[in-house]
């Protein structure tokens, strides 16, 4: 039956079990290949086997990208956000722990994940960032005589986990989502919390309460209200915070909310700068390049591309380095046999390079576009010869035969009209001598008495 059918992994061939691997649109992926991918990449059932190929090419590519990143920025504690502002991108990793049972860490440098290899992601390649707070609730109750009754007002306990959500244009990763606390931040409320309540907006009103929007359903309340100014000694409490009644058992709590509140507005703050934030003009770069075409021999290639990169070094030396770093991926996508009509789809891993060279250079590379590679004059008519030899190479005997005689006809057919045409002009040569009458036989001179004809 086709449900027990044995399967093969598309990528490694090794064997895949009754219920491991994963489905993809034409074939199947194993769980060994499956680990090296993004751990951001879940849509397997539509991924193609050349997909995940490339996929995991880009994987390898993106090591060298984490040994140029320097680290500005870290966000999290349960899982982690490490920006690189300089050069305008940053990694994530969902869990700090290494494994089920390890210990998280807090994470201040990429050099602490470096051994997961976590997506090197552009800020241009962002194309939104959200804050996602899921709240849960249950009641407290106490006992009163041997009955859970409740508390009056209700005490409620309020649960809040907080999420970066950063959703990307990127060849295999849609968004990236990061829990940032740890543990639930946990509020025990004397009553409901205070939010979207006609009571509330006339109290705002009335106290001057000042406000701020976090998300369409979650409202910030700061603890320095008018009440508290004119009515609280400083060192007191104030009634509510974030809607929450302040009492000496909910104040950490509350404290912490803060904390995460200000974490997720600094990330989305920080990603929406960077993402919209000028750079540099771009500059095209054209030079020609010699290609070892697996199937042509060496070709004469023209490469033309437009590139942005910051640089105090000025235009020349951009063009340089970038030029420098092209050539040696060129090479290298000439080893594996790669055939110069399949370049203009390496734009990616082209610009990858530009990137990796560039970046040792402390120079961020903006923009990669408009990449042209195509053979010159002397390389489109060695591709024509090649081609036409390669047509009569695949000739039949019976189409050779036939094709020699035709050039045969023709060859006869020009030397005869060569020689039935007389040069104009030219005299016919007398058959008899004009001065003794003897035979001349064609000659230029009488052969009897040496009269010059």
């Amino acid at each position: 039956m086709a449900l027990f059918e044995k399967k093969n992994c598309s990528v490694c061939g090794a064997k895949i079990g009754l219920l491991g691997g994963h489905k993809l649109a034409d074939g199947n992926l194993c769980k060994d290949c499956a680990k090296k991918l993004s751990p951001w990449f879940s849509d397997y059932k539509s991924a193609s086997e050349e997909s995940i190929r490339a996929q995991l090419a880009d994987r390898e590519e993106n090591k060298k990208r984490l040994a140029a990143f320097k680290t500005t920025k870290c966000f999290g504690e349960y899982g982690s956000i490490v920006i690189d502002e300089d050069a305008r991108v940053f990694a994530a990793i969902e869990d700090s722990a290494s494994s089920l049972f390890g210990e998280r860490k807090e994470i201040t440098d990429i050099s602490q994940i470096i051994d997961r290899n976590p997506d090197v992601i552009r800020f241009d390649q962002v194309t939104d960032v959200d804050i996602d707070i899921v709240q849960t609730q249950r009641e407290e109750k106490q006992t009163v005589n041997g009955q859970q009754v409740s508390y009056n007002p209700k005490h409620i306990l309020y649960m809040y986990m907080f999420y970066a959500v950063i959703r990307v244009e990127h060849p295999y990763i849609s968004a990236i989502r990061v829990q940032l606390n740890n543990d639930a931040v946990q509020i025990p409320n004397e009553g409901e919390r205070l939010r979207n309540k006609i009571g509330l907006r006339l109290a705002e009103y009335l106290l001057d309460l000042p406000i701020r929007d976090v998300r369409t359903t979650e409202k910030i309340y700061n603890n320095n209200s008018l009440k508290d100014v004119l009515l609280r000694n400083p060192y007191s409490m104030p009634d509510y915070s974030y809607g929450f009644k302040c009492t000496l058992r909910n104040r950490e709590g509350i404290q912490r909310y803060g904390y995460y509140l200000l974490m997720t507005k600094e990330i989305a703050e920080t990603v929406r700068q960077m993402k919209s934030a000028p750079t540099a003009p771009a500059v095209r770069i054209e030079f020609p390049v010699s290609y070892a075409d697996p199937e042509y021999g060496v070709l004469d290639l023209e490469l033309s591309c437009a590139l942005s990169a910051g640089c105090a070094l000025g235009e020349d030396f951009v063009k340089t380095a970038a030029r420098a770093a092209l050539i040696r991926e060129l090479q290298t996508l000439a080893s594996e046999r790669c055939s110069y009509r399949d370049l203009p789809a390496q734009e990616q891993r082209l610009r990858q390079a530009c990137e990796a060279a560039l970046s040792a250079a402390q120079i961020r590379l903006g923009a990669f576009s408009d990449l042209h590679i195509e053979p010159d004059e002397n390389g489109r008519k060695k591709i024509a010869l090649m081609e036409k030899g390669k047509a009569i190479a695949a000739m039949t005997p019976e189409e050779m035969a036939k094709r020699m005689a035709e050039a045969q006809k023709q060859a006869e057919a020009a030397l005869g009209g060569a020689a039935s045409e007389k040069p104009a002009g030219a005299a016919e040569a007398p058959k008899f001598c004009p001065n003794c009458g003897s035979p001349t036989n064609g000659a230029k001179f009488c052969s009897n008495c040496g009269t010059k004809l």
